[in-house]
């Protein structure tokens, strides 16, 4: 939902709580999207007798989506949009549309301020002051549609991975959880647990956590095998979190099928390459930073 608020509204304290948790939500979101959000901070100098600030804020109401938001700043002729899911090229785009707008041209000069919010650690009212700060620079310069950009709240929070290596033979166990322990992996930082059988995996309540989770089983074991292990994480509230691994010594067409339609989303045949194995993991996790 689109949210607009003007000047009068913005000096109340409701009105700037209101901005402040839509601002919260979005900012919530980063981590748990791995999207940014990004915030466009406006000025203009109006050229044309009759177009004013009023004009102009409904003009920009219009151009955003309705997962975005706007409100005028406190100063005359300053806004400031947040744009979900966006980051700096989206913004920049958004500005191309505006500056290339005739009616726009014609009527005022804008300059902008760009600050892209890669995590979740800015608080709204340091990314007002850092905002209002670089666009008052910006205005300085008396270049007509310039355009600064802040880099200060751009780093990516690192994200927690849990890894679960479900798998009988001792030696192969350690091989793996080795193998995942000196992986470097930028921006994820990486809990590994090994189990010695399916059974252990589902009573330890290591699974059920909101973390994103990878699966390395095979699919014999003691007591709960592989399959079952699948068929209950499956069954579990945001069960896209989970990102199984299934290694077996079964290789028919048939087999891997219905591997892949019950859910598996990654199928390894045993006897495999350590190296090749690492490797698809790596894409794994250049997916997920995606």
């Amino acid at each position: 939902m689109s949210l607009t608020i003007h000047n009068g509204e913005y000096d109340s304290k409701q009105a700037f709580d209101q901005i402040k948790d839509f601002f919260n939500v979005l900012k919530a979101n980063v981590v748990r999207s791995r999207t940014t959000i990004t915030a466009v901070f406006l000025s203009a100098s109006f050229k044309r007798l009759g177009f004013q600030q009023e004009d102009l804020t409904s003009y920009l109401g219009s151009k955003i989506r309705k997962t975005d938001f706007l409100f005028e700043l406190k100063e005359p002729h300053k806004w400031c949009i947040i744009l979900s899911q966006s980051g700096e090229e989206e913004a920049q785009a958004f500005l191309n549309r505006l500056f290339a707008d005739t009616n726009i041209v014609s009527s005022l000069t804008l300059s902008a301020t760009i600050i892209e919010i890669g995590n979740n650690r800015v608080e709204f009212e340091e990314l007002l002051e850092v905002g209002n700060r670089a666009l008052d620079e910006v205005i300085s310069t008396g270049s007509p549609f310039e355009v600064t950009y802040i880099s200060q709240f751009k780093e990516k929070d690192i994200e927690k991975i849990k890894v679960s290596i479900l798998e009988e033979n001792e030696i192969f166990r350690n091989v793996l959880s080795s193998s995942m322990e000196n992986m470097n992996v930028d921006m994820f930082e990486l809990e590994i647990k090994a189990f010695s059988d399916g059974y252990d995996f589902l009573e330890s309540n290591w699974y059920r956590s909101s973390h994103t989770h990878i699966i390395i089983m095979n699919d014999i074991l003691p007591r709960k095998n592989g399959l079952e292990v699948l068929h209950m994480v499956k069954q579990l509230p945001n069960e896209q979190r989970f990102i199984t691994y299934m290694m077996t010594k079964k290789k028919s067409e048939e087999d891997m099928l219905y591997a892949y339609e019950i859910g598996v989303d990654e199928y390894l045949i045993k006897p495999f390459n350590i190296r090749l194995f690492e490797a698809q993991i790596r894409r794994t996790f250049e997916r997920l930073w995606l």
